[in-house]
């Protein structure tokens, strides 16, 4: 992983966003190394050359789009990051490669829809980019921490299919979408690691297919129980430098077992209960007896909300949800506040 990262957040509220306008994100998150972004102009300089990736989303409420919501990240040697939904409301999510030859190079996220669209009002962030620098080892096992997180989760997919064969599971999405299905396999090409697409069978009878990479969350279904069996990777030793490293070892610190909580995952996605399992890269919710357990990506966490312990709190009840108003209350012993 490289030294250089940056994240940014539309947090700004009441705007809307014209066609082949920029999204201009007001919120400095993160930022490191050989890169600037303008507030005032919503550009992005990448100064260095390199392999970058980008992830993206934006939340809208309406648009008066004739074509649904379309946007395309933009660079100014050319390339085009572009995501799409024929819907009139909800997330638009888009994640690339961009190999930069000759710096400086220019980004901007556009609205590339034919009408104008207005950003959510329900959700406290409006928008979110995140890019960095990718640097390749130099051979195939690579040990980026983020890699490892993928790694990590492709094993413990692999496991459930086995364990949880017959389950009707729920697997949430940095988008919208929740896919609802029985597990049928992990994906890997003859030239990867790893599995990188859980595929599972929807109640039509067809193959729906999903990356590993857009994972918030998996619901192994109603009436499950946690299978003890269930075996995690051990992470590098000593962990890799890097800003992945920085987010993943943080998580894992900040949330003991036993810790209950509120997460939010993506725009949309909003899981309760009590961490019962917290592996390097992974986290699982569910009850003190493992019920109805969550796993959870943990670089797929947007928000956490905790409560001090007092001696009376009852257990959160387990659960998750994909809901596109979601609004994660401030005080999980309060969701009226």
């Amino acid at each position: 992983m490289g030294n250089i990262a940056l994240q940014i957040e539309r947090t700004a509220s009441g705007a809307t966003v014209a066609s082949t306008a920029r999204v201009v994100f007001n919120n400095l998150v993160y930022s490191t190394g050989d890169i600037d972004y303008n507030p005032s102009t919503g550009i992005i300089t990448l100064n260095s050359t390199g392999r970058y990736i980008i992830n993206w989303w934006v939340a809208i409420q309406s648009t008066g789009s004739a074509n649904g919501m379309i946007f395309s990240l933009l660079s100014s040697q050319s390339d085009s990051i572009t995501g799409s939904s024929p819907q009139i409301a909800g997330q638009v999510s888009g994640i690339g490669i961009i190999d930069v030859v000759s710096a400086p190079v220019t980004l901007s996220l556009i609205n590339s829809s034919t009408g104008t669209l207005t950003y959510s009002v329900a959700m406290p962030v409006k928008a979110s980019l995140m890019v960095f620098k990718d640097e390749p080892s130099g051979n195939s096992n690579d040990t980026t921490s983020l890699c490892f997180s993928y790694a990590q989760l492709a094993h413990v997919i692999e496991q459930l299919i086995t364990i949880y064969s017959e389950s009707v599971m729920s697997v949430f999405t940095t988008n919208v979408n929740t896919v609802t299905g029985t597990p049928y396999q992990l994906y890997a090409s003859p030239d990867g690691d790893n599995g990188a697409i859980f595929v599972l069978i929807d109640s039509l009878g067809q193959f729906q297919a999903v990356p590993i990479t857009l994972i918030t969350a998996i619901y192994v279904g109603d009436n499950t129980v946690y299978d003890d069996s269930i075996t995690y990777l051990t992470p590098p030793s000593p962990l890799p430098n890097g800003c992945d490293t920085d987010l993943i070892a943080a998580i894992r610190d900040y949330l003991p077992i036993s810790t209950e909580v509120i997460m939010q995952m993506g725009a949309t996605t909003q899981a309760s209960g009590a961490i019962y399992k917290n592996e390097y890269g992974i986290l699982v919710l569910s009850d003190e007896n493992g019920n109805t357990p969550i796993f959870i990506p943990v670089t797929k966490i947007a928000r956490i909300v905790t409560a001090p312990p007092t001696p009376s709190k009852k257990p959160t009840p387990v659960s998750v949800i994909n809901n596109p108003e979601l609004n994660v209350p401030s005080n999980p012993d309060n969701p009226n506040d």
